[in-house]
């Protein structure tokens, strides 16, 4: 996405502080995973959000409405750091031609959905942005149904505009309160978006509650490698089983070097410390945190059990 750092750096000094914040991980408190609560409720989106949320959804509403006043905005379906090759195997079923726009983007969809069966299944995409996720899906599988949720209500109007098809479905939710009842989905996928929820484990109950028995969840993010063992830990007290755990950190920083010089060459002189870990380009500070092994971006599919106990 060789527009993005022009779009990114016209955001306001507070959508920028923001961006920071966000990047660091300490936009907000990160409540510790406690043991998992039984019972958790279907519930919608709060009426009053909390101030993190309401920043979060303003940040990307931001960018969504300056991809859409350009030139690029109907193409920009994705804004995560992409996959490429890099010395290990592919789990994808599904080969991309040589020339294809979003690339990389779409190589991180396809490794995080792997050879999972997604024919006739009901998928939901959780934090589906600008719907780059559901568009793979839509293209590559055969899902009964697929629905996309995201904080952010200009995200998902352009997706209602741009992404519309039989048994496609989009609407502003939260993570952390699906309002879906029990049971709705097979499949549930999350991208690159985790890092961002203040109550991360949270959305790790509402995941295993929208999910059928025996149902998948395909989920991908960087953290902090101590974190991400603490999410771990979470989910198997949750009661799901992990089915796979890849560690990806270097596809990740290979596809950020292989995009760099497009995106540095659009942003240009005017590139700051939290535009260049937005972009992950090689030297910012969210790049080294990768290289350096303190934060790991890992690939984890796990599944609800067929029974519940009790």
């Amino acid at each position: 996405m060789a527009h993005l750092p022009k779009r990114v750096a016209e955001l306001s000094s507070d959508r920028r502080r923001l961006l920071e914040r966000l990047l660091a991980g300490d936009a907000a408190p990160r409540p510790p995973c406690a043991d998992p609560e039984q019972g958790t409720s279907m519930a919608g989106m709060p009426e009053a959000i909390n101030p993190h949320k309401a920043e979060c959804r303003q940040f990307y509403d931001d960018i969504s409405r300056q991809l859409d006043a350009s030139v690029f905005g109907p193409f920009s379906l994705f804004l995560n750091f992409g996959y490429a090759a890099a010395g290990t195997a592919s789990y994808s079923v599904v080969q991309l031609p040589d020339q294809c726009l979003n690339k990389n983007s779409m190589r991180l969809v396809l490794e995080v959905i792997g050879d999972c069966d997604l024919r006739g299944r009901r998928v939901l995409d959780v934090g589906c942005g600008r719907g780059g996720t559901v568009s793979v899906i839509k293209q590559f599988f055969e899902p009964a149904n697929v629905g996309g949720v995201d904080l952010a209500p200009v995200a998902i109007r352009f997706c209602q505009a741009n992404q519309r098809g039989p048994n496609v479905t989009f609407q502003v939710g939260d993570a952390e309160r699906l309002a879906f009842p029990d049971g709705s989905y097979d499949v549930v996928i999350n991208v690159e978006s985790s890092s961002t929820y203040p109550d991360i484990c949270a959305f790790y109950r509402q995941v295993f509650r929208v999910l059928t028995p025996g149902g998948l969840f395909l989920y991908t993010d960087a953290l902090p490698a101590d974190r991400f063992a603490e999410c771990t830990a979470f989910l198997r007290r949750t009661g799901f089983t992990l089915e796979l755990d890849r560690d990806i950190t270097a596809n990740v920083l290979a596809s950020c070097d292989e995009i760099a010089g497009d995106r540095v060459q659009a942003y240009g002189a005017q590139r700051d410390g939290a535009i260049s870990d937005f972009l992950g380009t090689p030297g910012s500070h969210f790049y080294d945190e990768l290289k350096s092994g303190r934060w790991t971006y890992r690939i984890h599919r796990w599944k609800k059990p067929t029974t519940l106990a009790g």
